[in-house]
């Protein structure tokens, strides 16, 4: 009777008037209550009993109740929500139907709409779905929602990849699109190269290949051409096909599992360089000088190559280096790998000496078995094949921004500013601080950045290293022509990889069109954006499983007295993270664990600032560190591995 009692609802609504509103963004915890934080910064509590009216993400209005000095907030308005669609766990239990959200951050109680229907359906308990959110608990009695697609089966070995996949919107398997299979631009002249020994270097189980090289000594030092694979030759512009691309932006690399931008008969097949088989490319003829410099404008043509060669890392990379019992090529191939490998010394050293070279890195590759599970991690680090490879689409890739800067002023290039705006005086001081003279207006330039990071270079401080790393701006993909500071370079715009990427395809047509002298319409400006959304969804996909894969193979080193190496790479006031070095697994050691007594963790400071670990103004761990580690337990909503130190922070006596 007092529901409907318009004085009651006046009353209400006077009184709600008068309390304090903010508008903010829901942030949950695991532990069922959550913050709401405000544009400006401002963190406020909501209770458990009101985290139920939200979800993570949620951005609401919210009253502020007041209690004394602390303040609550109470969410009453949803102004708008991320959770649309979601993956969850069936849990179908003596005819009761639940689900269970992968992210452990969504906590509300959902109904399920026709929840009696899918045992009927053929739907089992543990079973992943896809659920749609149709009504907000703030915007109706409670959230109602409604299972619209089974991801796959509670017994399916490899749910983790599927599951991943669909967390971020991704696509699991290749486009299926009829496409032509004769070239689309037969007015394009095409050079036949199809006699030169032109060779292939990739993994032992690449399909996709879209690189090829040839390279010739010369009298002013090296003519390398760089062949690229031309799916543009067969990919309509605008096209059905052209538009599924687009919307991917990429392929997809997962460990064992791969997802093709392109359908699987264009990238693995008509596009892709294999050995002995004709195919359509765009190329690139660079002329380098014996110190390694690249020599006036490069020519880009169309060609038809065939790979006289197909050849893998490891084998290039023993050959190079002299191993025993290394595989052997013959002469014409020997020569040609001799001859490149000259070129690429010569060219790394220029680089190194005028440019950014960035430090070396080791791969880790997951080695599956049938059932998805790791049974072994591989630390491979970067060998002579691939400075071969690398240097040569770096150099191709050089040259494609400047000719696409020159002749369009447009194309997708892939830029980086330096030092974000607002961290240049941080930069400043922090150079100084190790007898680096700059100041803000030339470190806001392409040379004077340069030349900060030569002197830093020459230092050989690897604290330093990281300390600006963490000053740097995020990388950008841009329309329109700008420069790459941390390659050192005026412009970079990829076309190396048109199979794997649409940028790269996007580029491929830019410059045949330049070729053809034809004109093009504008590229879309907010193409660079959706192509940074694009790869940002797939490095979350590719962190989410490889958190996984590493949980389930180190599960057993849970309280172990396993020791690893682990080079710290992050500090943060809860604690630090590391990488271990010997299969590239990264731990959180949170500051409780840092210290062999858990009452001296409030003497000690986790400065992130500093990025150093601190006992007064004493450093007892700092960025760079290279560690003895152990892992502590691991976090099975989150796949989260926890470290702790093997030898723990003491105060000295």
């Amino acid at each position: 009777m007092f529901q409907d009692n318009p004085l009651l609802s006046q009353l209400k609504a006077q009184i709600q008037e008068n309390i304090p509103k903010r508008q903010g963004t829901v942030k949950a915890t695991d532990r069922g209550y959550g913050f709401l934080e405000t544009d400006k910064g401002k963190r406020f509590f909501i209770p458990p009993n009101e985290m139920k009216k939200v979800l993570h993400g949620d951005r609401i209005n919210a009253l502020i109740r007041e209690n004394g000095d602390k303040a609550t907030a109470e969410p009453n308005e949803l102004k708008k929500t991320d959770t649309d669609i979601f993956v969850a766990r069936l849990s179908i239990k003596q005819q009761r139907v639940s689900i269970q959200p992968n992210n452990p951050l969504l906590k509300g109680f959902f109904k399920i709409k026709g929840s009696q229907t899918l045992v009927k359906q053929g739907y089992q308990d543990g079973d992943w779905v896809k659920v749609k959110l149709i009504n907000h608990a703030l915007e109706a009695n409670g959230f109602l929602t409604e299972v619209i697609e089974k991801i796959t089966d509670a017994n399916d070995p490899f749910a983790y990849r599927l599951v991943t996949v669909a967390t971020y919107n991704l696509p699991n398997k290749a486009p299926e699109f009829e496409h032509e299979t004769d070239i689309i631009s037969p007015e394009l002249a095409r050079r036949d190269l199809t006699d030169l020994p032109f060779f292939t270097i990739d993994g032992v189980n690449t399909q996709d290949m879209d690189d090829a090289l040839y390279i010739e000594k010369s009298s002013q030092g090296w003519q390398l051409t760089i062949a690229i694979s031309d799916p543009s030759a067969y990919v309509v512009e605008g096209s059905d096909i052209d538009n599924e691309a687009k919307r991917r932006g990429f392929t997809l690399y997962l460990p064992n599992f791969n997802v093709p931008m392109l359908p699987r008969d264009l990238s693995d097949n008509l596009c892709s360089l294999k050995e002995n088989e004709k195919r359509a490319t765009v190329c690139c003829t660079i002329n380098i000088s014996p110190d390694g410099e690249l020599m006036g404008s490069a020519e880009f043509f169309t060609a038809w190559i065939t790979s006289h060669y197909r050849l893998n890392y490891a084998d290039v990379s023993d050959y190079l280096e002299n191993n025993e019992n290394a595989w052997q090529p013959d002469q014409t191939l020997a020569t040609q790998l001799h001859t490149l490998n000259d070129a690429t010394t010569q060219r790394l050293q220029w680089r190194q000496d005028h440019n950014i070279v960035f430090k070396n890195q080791p791969d880790y590759t997951l080695k599956l078995n049938n059932k998805g599970e790791v049974y072994e991690i591989l630390c491979e680090p970067r060998r002579s094949a691939n400075r071969l490879v690398e240097e040569s689409m770096i150099a191709a890739n050089i040259c494609a921004g400047d000719y696409l800067a020159e002749h369009k002023q447009q194309g997708i290039f892939n830029t980086h500013s330096g030092f974000a705006t607002d961290r240049l005086q941080k930069a400043v001081t922090l150079l100084a601080e190790y007898g680096i003279e700059a100041d803000v207006e030339s470190l806001a330039t392409l040379p004077g950045y340069i030349k900060a990071r030569h002197q830093s270079a020459a230092l050989n401080n690897t604290y330093l290293e990281h300390r600006l790393r963490k000053l740097l701006t995020y990388a950008d993909t841009k329309s329109t022509p700008d420069a790459h500071f941390t390659l050192g370079v005026d412009h970079y715009a990829t076309w190396t990889s048109p199979i794997r990427k649409y940028g790269d395809l996007i580029n491929h047509r830019l410059i045949k069109a330049i070729l053809l002298d034809k004109a093009t319409n504008d590229i879309d400006a907010d193409i660079g954006i959706q192509l940074n959304e694009a790869r940002k969804s797939q490095r979350l996909a590719e962190r989410d499983v490889n958190n996984y894969l590493y949980s389930q193979f180190m599960k057993d080193q849970e309280q172990s007295q396993w020791r690893y190496k682990a080079e710290i790479f992050d500090i943060i006031k809860a604690g630090i993270r590391v990488r271990v070095q010997e299969n590239g697994a990264t731990f959180f050691i949170p500051s409780s664990l840092l210290f062999k007594n858990s009452d001296d963790v409030k003497k000690f400071e986790c400065n992130r600032d500093l990025g150093k670990v601190l006992l007064g103004e004493n450093t007892e761990l700092q960025l760079g560190d290279v560690i003895d580690v152990m892992l502590n337990n691991i976090k099975p909503e989150t796949n989260q591995l926890i470290g702790k130190l093997a030898e723990p922070l003491s105060i000295p006596e």
